[in-house]
């Protein structure tokens, strides 16, 4: 049960007090462990805003993750620029073990969050395998930042300096703090508001790197701060979704679907470039067209990397797109013909309640085809009487006001130049295809990257 926000106010100070006394408790004399070959830095002064994913077991707010330490990193690792792990036992059921774990199957950078309260636990983070610490302003008075940032830097480490008023943010900048955490939560109350670094961010000198901590649940939050900060550091809300691998893509990119996939590679290129969604096109004699043989391993391949695969269907029998959906072990059905509201309720009825039915409505200029009752719509261009492939986008403007266009996806021409405009039209999602191909089936792995880099929100320090 959660604590009260009465309570709260001396939760900090219980845990540094014990924090204090683990410590002097098991102070030995550990060997120098080597330097970090990471930088924590260089990771997040990358172009676009990015993102240090954080592994948390449970916090005296009320978090309890829903995850395992291995689930966490096996959804992060592919999309995340650094990984941070809780490691104090006590108060968010972490340790210095979760961290080595961590290490041994994540080749980025890693950040060892703690109450760090003298530089013993630095050593002791690196002996774990982190590449950075962090240094409460809340917890550490100037003398003390300065032993701990030192300790770090004599091990080649880098500081997240957190802060989370206008006075802490002038210690960290007199600091020479490189990387400043802008923490929204207060930790004495327990409210969290983005606010804080929209108030914060304009103090941050440009020499350092801002992250923004705590509250960012969704990458419309994302959006709001990126011209604000450089990075983002987020954790409960990961931890506390259905699907964490899911949840940790969205973060980063949005919902992004690359369809017509016919080959094992495209699906790992998609999943290393940020997809959500992979397409299978189940509909015989098309250029993308795919046999259930031909699409199992591709449909087991996307799940194994947590992707969702879409089956993609034109007109066909209800029960043949039931027997698929079970063969395949499918996400969601696509209906990409003329399938009536009855064929789409038969169907509906045939399918297990977790699989989405998506039905296609065309756009042809301004006239968009009729909705029909499904779970999500997927807009389409439709020219000289054919939708799917045109690789042509319509006039997006023409949904301005369409009420299924916030659980919709995007679709038609989508690609490098144009994805970016995309996303700002406001649909649940985009779906790629034909302008991220060499050739029809088989897609061009330089423009998958170069659409997920377009679709990354720009930050702070490339504004």
């Amino acid at each position: 049960m959660p604590i009260s926000r009465a309570a709260m106010a001396d939760v900090l100070a219980r845990i540094v007090a014990r924090k204090k006394d683990e410590v002097r408790q098991r102070r030995v004399a550990l060997p120098p462990p080597d330097p970090s070959r990471r930088s924590l830095r260089d990771a997040l002064a990358k172009p676009g805003a990015r993102f240090v994913m954080e592994v948390k077991r449970r916090s005296p707010s009320g978090h309890v993750g829903r995850h395992s330490l291995e689930q966490a990193v096996a959804a992060y690792a592919p999309v995340a620029d650094a990984i941070s792990v809780l490691t104090d036992g006590a108060d968010f059921g972490g340790s210095l073990d979760d961290l080595a774990v961590a290490r041994s199957r994540f080749d980025g950078p890693i950040l060892a969050k703690d109450f760090v309260v003298e530089p013993f636990q630095v050593a002791e983070a690196r002996a774990a395998g982190a590449d950075a610490v962090l240094a409460m302003l809340s917890v550490l008075d100037d003398s003390q930042a300065a032993e701990v940032m030192a300790a770090a830097h004599g091990l080649a480490m880098d500081v997240l300096v957190e802060v989370h008023d206008e006075g802490e943010l002038a210690r960290a900048i007199g600091l020479g703090a490189e990387i400043i955490g802008i923490n929204n939560r207060d930790l004495k109350s327990l409210r969290t508001d983005l606010a804080v670094t929209e108030r914060l961010a304009p103090l941050v000198p440009a020499n350092a790197l801002l992250v923004a901590e705590s509250g960012i649940a969704s990458h419309s939050d994302v959006q709001r701060l990126a011209s604000n900060v450089d990075a983002f550091l987020v954790g409960s809300s990961l931890m506390a979704a259905d699907d964490i691998s899911q949840a940790a893509r969205t973060l980063v990119h949005g919902r992004v679907k690359i369809c017509g996939i016919t080959r094992l590679e495209d699906v790992s290129a998609a999943a290393r470039s940020g997809a959500t969604h992979v397409g299978l096109i189940m509909v015989p004699q098309t250029p993308r067209a795919a046999t259930v043989e031909q699409a199992l391993p591709l449909a087991q391949s996307a799940r194994l990397k947590g992707l969702v695969a879409v089956g993609v269907f034109r007109d066909a029998e209800a029960n043949r797109v039931s027997e698929v959906v079970a063969a395949l072990q499918l996400g969601a059905v696509q209906l990409h013909g003329k399938e009536s509201a009855a064929q789409v309720a038969e169907l509906r009825a045939l399918l297990p309640d977790e699989i989405e039915i998506w039905t296609a409505r065309t756009v042809d200029g301004d006239r968009i085809g009729p909705a029909r009752a499904a779970h999500r719509t997927l807009f389409d261009t439709m020219i000289d009487g054919r939708s799917g492939g045109t690789g042509q986008p319509f006039d997006w403007s023409v949904l301005a006001g369409e009420p299924d266009l916030s659980a919709a996806f995007l679709s038609g021409g989508i690609g490098p130049g144009n994805v970016a405009a995309a996303a700002r039209v406001g649909a649940y999602g985009l779906d790629a295809s034909s302008r991220v191909e060499a050739s029809a089936g088989v897609k061009d792995h330089e423009l998958l990257d170069r659409l997920f880099a377009e679709l990354r929100p720009i930050s702070r320090s490339h504004a």
